[in-house]
């Protein structure tokens, strides 16, 4: 699931999003949890989506720096999702070409940053989550 496009974005803004695959069935049982459990996930979600951001940051091939302005995290102030993207606009550029750069073209060769960054945190975005519930069972079973 794509995460959202990024302010101004054009019909020729194709920004590019990942999100760390694997949890789903974590995000699943988290969204029926309490409120104060959802809150929980909610925070190691955004830290997660901004060390990944950090990572792809550094991973992204710099020209201009353009591309790497673009790279944002995104995190749901309702349901229990999470995504990077970069592309679209940046100070009035129009970054087009960030699925260019992760996946390449007829003439170029990929350079991935974004997808090696969420695979990259993948295990402790996981691991993070899991110790979310883990905890909620716990308070749950001592009151």
């Amino acid at each position: 699931m794509a995460g959202p496009r990024l302010p101004g974005g054009t019909a020729m803004s194709h920004p590019i999003n990942i999100r760390v695959e694997g949890t789903n069935e974590l995000i699943r049982d988290l969204r029926k949890a309490r409120i104060d459990v959802q809150e929980d996930a909610r925070k190691v979600l955004k830290e997660m989506a901004d060390k990944i951001a950090d990572d792809a940051r550094r991973r992204v091939p710099v020209d201009t720096g353009a591309l790497r302005r673009t790279i944002r995290p995104w995190v749901s102030k309702k349901t229990l999702d999470a995504s990077v993207s970069a592309g679209g606009k940046s100070g009035g550029v129009d970054v087009y070409y960030a699925h260019f750069v992760e996946h390449s073209t007829k003439k170029k060769p990929a350079r991935p940053f974004l997808y090696p960054s969420g695979r990259a945190h993948e295990q402790e975005t996981e691991a993070r989550l899991t110790a979310v519930m883990y905890e909620a069972l716990r308070k749950g079973v001592e009151g």
